[in-house]
């Protein structure tokens, strides 16, 4: 497990795509995001990226799972309306939702690995960091370092 970041080769194209899709770390691409089904890991278990920038971080995320939902919602909704029009739309919007609430885990996951790669994107360095990021990196450094 490296944890230099100058050592690995950054994430770029389809490559990036892919790794966002299996949901990985967007700058090696090889740590997972998530360690269980909710809980995250923090930093990046392969190059050490601080995956929670500041508090109140994943607020953002919200927006994108909003989204998502929306577009998997009124996909369904019309995909239903066409392949069954004689049913009835609000038995066909109530059937619909129960799978949907089923996908809540994942579009969580997903909202916030996009999240976490649209504003890596925004702002891709550590120039960008706040004050809690930098004092979670030393924190991440010191326990690594710290001999046993």
């Amino acid at each position: 497990m490296s944890r230099d970041p100058t050592c690995l080769s950054p994430v770029h194209g389809w490559s990036k795509l892919r790794a966002m899709l299996r949901q990985r770390c967007p700058r090696c691409g090889r740590g997972r995001i998530f360690s269980g089904r909710f809980k995250m890991n923090d930093p990046c278990p392969e190059c050490g990226l601080i995956f929670q920038r500041e508090e109140g971080y994943f607020l953002g995320s919200m927006y994108f799972s909003y989204l998502l939902g929306a577009i998997l919602l009124g996909a369904s909704y019309l995909l239903a309306i066409w392949l069954l029009p004689e049913w009835n739309g609000y038995l066909l919007f109530g059937l619909i939702l129960i799978p949907y609430f089923l996908l809540t885990p994942v579009l969580y996951r997903y909202a916030r690995t996009i999240w976490i790669y649209f504003e890596r994107w925004g702002c891709p360095g550590d120039a960008s960091a706040s004050a809690y990021e930098k004092m979670r990196a030393r924190e991440f450094a010191e326990r690594i370092n710290r001999p046993q």
